[in-house]
């Protein structure tokens, strides 16, 4: 229990600096979005790199935002089907659903890696900004890798508390 313990204190950790750093990142975006428009329509000079700052900000934002809510369970679901079943059976689907998509991150973390060795290879790097594209697609990982984290602290409640679902998905909040 302790080690579960710590683990959820490094979860509710992770999900501050998460937050903190989209919340950063969307205020960047209206910052980055604002200073084009002027620059473009009252100054009739525009910037060039704005709009690919404002690109891997939203990507930044989706990535991250989306471990946060796969940590609440905020994702659409059906529901109907599985609320008829009975306790034992919703936490089979419950851990079932939390290992299937488990399998998919640990695919989606190891998908960026020949784009990473192909941009360190041809030392590819973004247009406007000039950073190394390597440094981009190893920040995919880390959003997955933050997913996965997430889905496991999720599965590991699920398993030790018993409750349903629902239950579960009230306390987190």
């Amino acid at each position: 229990m302790l080690i579960v313990k710590i683990l959820q204190k490094l979860s509710r950790f992770f999900e501050i600096i998460i937050r903190v750093s989209i919340i950063a990142s969307m205020g960047g975006i209206a910052i980055f979005v604002n200073l084009a428009v002027f620059f473009r329509y009252v100054l009739a000079d525009p910037l060039t790199w704005t709009n690919e700052i404002s690109s891997y900000l939203l990507v930044y934002s989706v990535l991250f935002g989306a471990s946060i809510a796969l940590r609440h369970n905020e994702f659409v679901k059906v529901e109907a089907v599985a609320n008829l079943l009975p306790l034992r059976l919703q936490m089979f689907l419950v851990i079932g659903s939390q290992l299937l998509i488990a399998i998919f991150l640990v695919i989606c973390i190891d998908s960026p890696s020949l784009l990473i060795q192909k941009a360190i290879v041809t030392k590819t790097i973004s247009p406007a900004l000039g950073i190394p594209m390597a440094h981009l697609y190893r920040l995919l990982r880390v959003g997955f890798a933050c997913m996965l984290f997430f889905v496991f602290i999720n599965t590991l409640e699920s398993i030790l508390n018993r409750r349903s679902p629902m239950k579960l998905q009230e306390e987190i909040k």
